[in-house]
């Protein structure tokens, strides 16, 4: 098929590559506005627009990856991010309190007390009466997040993800962002699947990674975004293994592993896996000396290549109790000699640019080099 270029305009003239690479150097807005206004330059923008796609555990994500199935973009995305949330009780998922009805929200979960000593609360700190939520829409809210999350598990919506993977023959990374369901401070910790943790999600996401690897889509990246363990009371005793186990399925047969503002206790999880690990980024830890080191400790053999940013350890002396992460503990951490060629680089392991550093370990040599990686543009899109 042939081009008629007396039509075309002189940026749509030029070669297919050297287009892509001046698309390359736009902004993502205006990579977007620039994709709508031919067939040629949309074309051309296809492989930038979709190279990182984002959808959520909802009944509007699961009609987005239906949809996505349907489309000639699939051959683009490299980078795949699948937002999760927290699982609320009922009493057909676990045996536990039905918030779907009203009268148990009102008498178990959240009695008027309750929502009335947090409105006054908030009112005493300064809070106008329209700034938080009545108390029906926060059933509401609620009862419709449990409607949702009940359908997409009793009908499996959400294990169209082994055939969203599956058909996705560059995809090279999976980011889990994970965020708390409730959005108002008066609601009980109790009503969240705590037993259950994100199992269900981490296993759905295992599988779906797994089915790809099985056709050879080479998934060698997992990035986890804000994952924190669920709230316990002091005295009660978590059962931390089917979350560890949970991990260790998910991160078996990965290269890369990127932790962003993750929670320490998540941190404490991972020394418990043997993984296969060649490279850890860490972005906005805050962590224990001791869970740092374990980590390293269990993953020795394996580990290459350690990037960070924002990391601050915990108890390391009694006058200052949180000391930024800097080159020379993470030489002594890792037990390798410290090096004095050290620059700071930008760090774009994830969406957040801030200085940070990179260790790479092998063949008996060890060396601080600056964080380099291509910035990521689609991220915004």
């Amino acid at each position: 098929m042939t081009i008629d270029t007396s039509e075309l305009s002189p940026l749509e003239t030029l070669l297919t590559e050297i287009l892509q690479a001046v698309v390359g150097h736009l902004i993502p807005w205006d990579i977007k506005g620039l994709s709508y206004t031919s067939k040629r330059l949309r074309q051309a923008s296809l492989s930038i627009l979709f190279r990182h796609v984002k959808f959520e555990f909802s009944l509007a994500g699961i009609k987005g990856l239906k949809d996505l199935l349907k489309s000639n973009v699939c051959g683009h995305i490299v980078s795949f991010s699948y937002g999760i949330t927290e699982l609320l009780k009922t009493g057909t998922y676990l045996q536990s309190l039905e918030i779907l009805d009203f009268d148990l929200f009102r008498s178990k979960i959240l009695t008027p007390d309750s929502y009335m000593e947090h409105a006054n609360d908030m009112y005493d700190e300064g809070y106008e009466a329209d700034e938080f939520n009545s108390y029906m829409a926060i059933y509401k809210s609620v009862h419709a997040i449990r409607s949702e999350q009940r359908s997409i598990i009793d009908e499996g919506a959400d294990l169209i993800l082994s055939s969203i993977f599956c058909a996705l023959p560059l995809l090279r990374e999976v980011r889990l962002s994970f965020r708390e369901v409730k959005d108002d401070d008066c609601l009980a910790s109790d009503m969240i699947i705590k037993e259950e943790f994100y199992k269900h999600h981490l296993q759905v996401v295992s599988s779906a990674i797994h089915s790809a690897r099985s056709v050879g889509v080479a998934i060698h990246t997992v990035s986890l975004l804000h994952f924190k363990l669920p709230y316990y009371h002091s005295w009660e005793q978590p059962n931390l293994d089917p979350p560890s186990e949970s991990l260790r399925q998910l991160l078996g047969d990965i290269k890369v592993l990127r932790v962003f503002g993750v929670d320490d206790r998540v941190l404490e999880l991972l020394p418990h896996c043997v993984l296969d690990l060649q490279q850890l980024d860490m972005c906005r830890v805050v962590a224990p000396e001791k869970v740092i080191k374990d980590f390293f400790k269990t993953n020795k053999k394996s580990i290459r290549s350690i990037g960070f940013h924002d990391v601050v350890i915990l108890g390391l002396n009694y006058l200052d109790n949180n000391t930024p992460l800097s080159a020379s503990m993470l030489c002594r951490m890792r037990g390798v000699p410290q090096s004095t060629l050290c620059r700071a680089a930008d760090c774009s392991c994830l969406p957040s640019w801030k200085e940070g550093w990179r260790l790479v370990v092998g063949d008996g040599r060890s060396q601080l080099s600056p964080v380099t990686s291509a910035k990521r543009k689609y991220d915004e899109l």
